[in-house]
């Protein structure tokens, strides 16, 4: 403990150090605030722990501004008895030795900022006391909640939302510790800053009860319950106060005397007197606040160390991007031009290219959305060429041609000619419909590469001119240009690529010259026969076959001599019919040629095309950009335009500077006294200790062991020892019957890992190998 009280100035005055550079705003610190409703008794509290009678009294809502209250603890070796003093922030270095100036200044800071009409704000007021009985600590006074406005006054009708809100505005941070006050004639089930501390801190970790009032409760009923937390329990527990009255405080009594009061009335108490040590009087809560801000300060000082050097490197990144202003010589102003364009290029083309660009990266982490956006500029490009014509790989263009249709087509194209000889104008008429669907989608990849050129520009430009809008826009319009520019003529290119596969057919592929290139392959598949069917051994029929054979015999020929005349007629014209038709092997060789060129066509179309567009659209894109860009922006009249800054981006450089400063400044603090890490170990070792007086382990239900009486009972820790127990001289100690080891009961004849040092039983014998 003696550790504890040497070391908490030291800690307190870092916090608070932290605190006075403004830490504060951008990172919360270790504190203590006190909550509660109107008239709960936190003023009065607070002056106990103080030792001083400084707060402004009255009726009503009296406390209508936080107040950040920082005490000093003074030596009595180096101070006399009863010094004392008050300073507050906004006041300078001015020293307040009379307390009731000190109540008149926080009254007139309230006035001042709060209005005199009993209005409420959030603005907190600072005040440090240095004082001889004032312990080390850092607490923050609350207004109560109020549910009710003051008639008259300036309170909004929603003063009850106005006081929680505000009241959860400070502990909501976790590392803030909740004092909730609340007294002792409230049911604590209806007490608002027990509810809003379990809010806040459900399991209770660093909330601390304080029951005030505890004398004025009715008679014949006591607070013990609330104490010993049965009712609402709280892990750092409940502390009961008694506190000057009304009257006390009219009379102007000391409050070392009321604390003097306090001690005897506790000790004379019928109920309290008989309470364990730790859970009444004002010394036990202070020395209860005492250890537990010092570990909670030891606790979060590291986290604390650490969001400070993870935010002065943001914040260090975020001020390179932006820069050191725009500089006023031109040739500085075209320097920083130029910078920024090749930035913007290279940032383009290693995008595209899929390169990696550490230079990108720091421009992007910024800016918003962008770990939202897919692959980068190149995947998506490719991504469109891949999927060029992929729905017409797999079609089959005579899927939905009939024979007939193809019949057609051919003795349309024989004119007036001999029959029998096909010309090729077949081939194109059935083909060219199908290959002229190539050329709308060879132009909408056009179109969508250079849509996806178009977005990437926008993101380079919004990632690299965000200081200079007006820059990115111009470099926008003229980047889209290019674009466009390129876009218009790959698009004229690409149509005449398309036109010649469908104005023109020919093919050198080989496998199309082979198996198409002559009538051969279709005479083969002529030729080839299916081999005749294997006859079966005939056998000779029976009676009965023979008998219904010559039934069947009979019937057929009255059949076919009574339908004879309808079907010569009929298998006339049938004949006739066939003979003017193609054969079918012909219609299948044309109909396999129209889907073998078209597929060579797809195939050949979805290889050229994509590369026309990557070489006269995307490369030339970028091989135009930079000189494009230089040439049109250094010009020294337009700079001035166009590297204006708008008044946001000042902003932000002037708030980032002002915020690099309170960190590094925080940093400083946390550095400069060597011995704040040593202050962590000590305070560890010291928790560490093991405490005086252990608390009984809890039996485990074991295993009722048969009766040995030579074997005494061996007590087994519930704690794992570091060295294992010395063996007690005289022979060992028989093991239960009933005792199971770690992994059950072991096998008989078997050694256990804890048999050692037992005598050995005998090892049964098998019967199976018994001696005969």
């Amino acid at each position: 403990m003696s550790a504890i009280y040497e070391n908490l100035r030291q800690l307190i005055t870092i916090v608070d150090e932290l605190r006075d550079v403004g830490l504060q705003h951008y990172i919360s610190l270790p504190r203590i605030a006190a909550i509660g409703t109107q008239s709960s008794g936190k003023s009065s509290l607070i002056e106990s722990i103080v030792g001083l009678d400084f707060l402004p009294r009255g009726g009503g809502v009296v406390t209508r501004r936080p107040l950040e209250l920082r005490l000093v603890h003074l030596n009595t070796q180096e101070y006399a008895e009863d010094k004392a003093w008050a300073v507050f922030d906004k006041v300078g270095d001015k020293k307040f030795t009379n307390f009731d100036e000190v109540r008149q200044e926080i009254e007139r800071q309230t006035d001042q900022v709060a209005g005199s009409n009993k209005g409420i704000v959030n603005d907190p007021i600072i005040l440090t006391i240095y004082a001889t009985g004032a312990p080390d600590l850092t607490l923050i006074d609350l207004p109560g909640i109020t549910r009710v406005p003051v008639k008259g006054s300036d309170q909004r009708e929603d003063i009850e939302k106005l006081t929680r809100d505000m009241t959860l505005h400070y502990i909501n941070d976790p590392r803030t510790i909740v004092l909730a006050v609340l007294p002792a004639n409230q049911d604590m089930s209806v007490s608002d800053s027990l509810q809003l501390a379990r809010q806040v801190d459900p399991q209770g970790l660093r909330s601390i009860g304080v029951i005030t009032k505890i004398d004025i409760m009715d008679q014949g009923t006591d607070a013990a319950s609330m104490l010993r937390g049965e009712d609402v329990p709280l892990r750092l527990g409940y502390v009961g106060v008694k506190m000057r009255s009304q009257q006390d405080i009219v009379n102007k009594k000391a409050v070392k005397e009321s604390l003097k009061d306090e001690k005897d009335w506790f000790d004379n108490h019928r109920v309290y007197s008989k309470l364990p040590p730790g859970m009444i009087g004002t010394p036990v809560l202070i020395d209860k606040l005492t250890q537990i801000l010092f570990k909670h300060i030891r606790r979060f000082l590291p986290e604390i160390k650490k969001e400070i050097n993870e935010k002065r490197r943001s914040v260090q990144d975020r001020l390179d991007e932006l820069g050191e202003g725009v500089p006023l010589e031109t040739a500085e102003r075209v320097q920083v031009m130029w910078t920024l364009v090749t930035d913007y290029c290279e940032m383009f083309k290693n995008t595209i290219r899929g390169k990696y660009d550490r230079k990108l990266q720091r421009y992007m982490c910024n800016l918003p959305g962008s770990g939202s956006q897919g692959g980068s500029g190149g995947a998506k490009i490719r991504t469109i060429m891949n999927d060029f014509l992929i729905d017409f790989m797999e079609t089959k263009i005579t899927s939905n041609m009939s024979d007939d249709d193809i019949e057609k087509a051919i003795r349309l194209h024989e004119g007036d000619s001999l029959p029998g000889f096909p010309s090729p104008d077949t081939f194109e008429f059935l083909a060219l419909p199908h290959l002229q669907k190539l050329a709308i989608p060879a132009v909408e990849c056009v179109h969508n590469i250079a849509a996806a050129l178009d977005v990437l520009s926008q993101r380079m430009a919004h990632a690299v001119f965000r200081r200079f809008p007006k820059m990115a826009e111009s470099v926008l319009n003229m980047t889209q240009n290019i674009i466009q520019e390129q876009k218009d003529e790959t698009r004229k290119i690409v149509e005449e690529q398309v036109a010649c596969y469908v104005g023109y057919l020919f093919t050198n592929d080989p496998e199309y010259l082979i198996n198409h290139g002559s009538m051969e392959p279709m005479y083969e598949s002529q030729q080839q026969k299916p081999p005749p069917p294997v006859e079966e051994e005939k056998k000779e029929p029976g009676m009965a076959e023979k008998s219904f054979q010559q039934v069947k015999d009979v019937t057929k020929q009255g059949y076919q001599s009574v339908s004879s005349t309808m079907s010569s007629l009929l298998k006339n014209k049938e004949a006739q019919r066939k003979q003017q038709r193609y054969s079918g092997p012909f219609v299948q060789e044309i109909r396999k040629r129209l889907d073998s060129y078209f597929e060579i066509t797809v195939r050949n179309i979805r290889d050229s095309i994509p590369k026309a567009i990557g070489f006269y659209l995307v490369r030339a894109v970028q091989d135009k950009l930079q000189f494009e860009l230089l040439n049109a922006l250094n010009q020294p009249e337009k700079l001035s335009e166009l590297l204006g800054e708008p008044p946001h981006i000042m902003e932000e450089r002037r708030t980032l500077n002002n915020q690099l400063q309170v960190l590094m400044k925080a940093s400083s603090v946390l550095t400069r006294d060597p011995t704040l890490a040593a202050i962590a170990f000590e305070a560890e070792d010291e928790a560490a200790a093991p405490a005086p007086s252990a608390p009984k382990a809890i039996p485990r239900p074991t295993t009722t062991p048969s009766p040995t009486p030579a074997a005494p009972t061996v007590p087994v820790s519930t704690m794992p020892s570091s060295k294992p127990a010395a063996p007690a001289p005289g022979p060992p100690a028989p093991k239960p019957a009933g005792a199971a080891s770690l992994f059950g009961a072991p096998a008989a004849g078997r050694t256990t890992l804890f048999d050692e040092g037992q005598p050995k039983r005998p090892a049964a014998k098998n019967p199976l190998f018994a001696d005969s």
